[in-house]
């Protein structure tokens, strides 16, 4: 048996093939997509491709190269597909047929930014294998289980039948720590685990007995914490004006709070963490200072959806790898009471999790 997972992003498209056992067997992604698009295999020099120019075009690369190596697409059992948002409708793994692609392309205005790159690479692959099952998995799906008044926005209530209220996201990696945390510390998953997941997006969630509880991410992969070029939560007073005021266009805004704040906006010097850490600049320093900052406000704020909190876990690129992040944050939440020997750091993998849930439907 072999298993094929798709991770598509806007500048890069990952992928990973397992077997029965799970065992990873290749890992690999285009990357650089829309700049400098190169191959990357994990264990292989990394070839430029100028051809590609969206992730779909990376697909084909990818797939050829798989060919190449004795990995035919069509004779996979099983494709998984990293989905980012399913709606309230889809809330578990699913095999996509064209009536459930369709449905899913009408989810488009729901994630603007994210949804389209991995709806192409899902239509894609299925024209390029059609007789292999296709899986989409949700980046939603993990979060259903929170009540309905951790869902809701402040809105009148109309507006919450015709699907603005809080998802969430990040729920594919969150679904992997729970699995995993045991795992890794040899005891029972806490039941009371305060999750980051830190890294160019960024997110935290209240996780209790192993379910979604609250999050901060909410509508949009725009909420919540301080990101790489993505604002977070900001005052929307601050958005009507910066239209009113400074003309902004709805595209202009939207480019603003998407790809030009965050860290890179706080710095102006880069969104890439391991930079700004690297910088002795007044700039960069107060950038990461807000971000610690901020992510334990946010972090605080899960605390009564839990009700205390016996762990914290950090996962992510920089939740992983950013030990003085790490250290600035937990130093602003000193008074959860939570030891040392209760915050773990649990390597990310959202694409074992996709694996695991392709196995399970085929």
């Amino acid at each position: 048996m072999k298993i094929l997972v798709l991770n598509a992003g806007s500048s890069s498209l990952k992928f990973a093939v397992f077997n029965r056992e799970l065992d990873l067997l290749i890992r690999g992604q285009v990357a650089g997509i829309g700049s400098t698009p190169r191959l990357e295999v994990e264990g292989q020099r990394s070839r430029e491709v100028p051809h590609v120019t969206t992730p779909s075009e990376g697909l084909l690369e990818a797939a050829e190269w798989l060919s190449d190596n004795g990995y035919e697409p069509a004779l996979f059992n099983g494709i998984g597909h990293r989905i980012v948002h399913g709606g309230t409708r889809y809330v578990t793994p699913i095999a996509v047929n064209d009536d459930i692609q369709h449905e899913l392309e009408d989810l488009r205005a729901l994630a603007p930014l994210h949804l389209p790159f991995g709806l192409g690479v899902l239509r894609e692959m299925r024209r390029v294998a059609p007789e292999v099952p296709n899986i989409a998995c949700f980046d939603t799906a993990f979060h259903a289980t929170q009540p309905e008044l951790a869902t809701r926005l402040p809105l009148p209530r109309e507006y919450f039948n015709k699907g603005y209220r809080r998802y969430g996201f990040h729920g594919l990696n969150y679904e992997h720590v729970v699995r995993d945390m045991p795992r890794l510390t040899g005891k029972p998953l806490p039941r009371r685990l305060l999750a980051a997941h830190l890294g160019s997006g960024a997110s935290m969630c209240a996780i209790f007995d192993g379910k979604s509880v609250a999050t901060t991410m909410g509508f949009s992969t725009a909420d919540g914490l301080v990101m790489g070029t993505r604002t977070g939560s900001i005052d929307p007073g601050v958005l009507v004006a910066l239209m009113r005021d400074e003309h902004l266009s709805l595209d202009q805004l939207e480019d603003l709070l998407y790809r030009k704040s965050g860290l890179l906006g706080l710095s102006g010097i880069s969104p890439d963490m391991r930079v700004l850490l690297a910088s002795d600049r007044t700039e960069a320093i107060e950038a990461v200072d807000y971000y610690c900052y901020s992510a334990a406000r946010h972090a605080a704020s899960l605390v009564p959806a839990l009700g205390g909190a016996d762990a914290i876990i950090f996962t992510g690129g920089v939740g992983e790898n950013a030990g003085p992040v790490r250290a600035r944050i937990l130093s602003h939440l000193k008074w959860l009471g939570v030891q040392q020997e209760n915050v773990h750091v649990v390597p990310a993998n959202e694409e074992l999790t996709i694996a695991r849930h392709v196995r399970e439907l085929v």
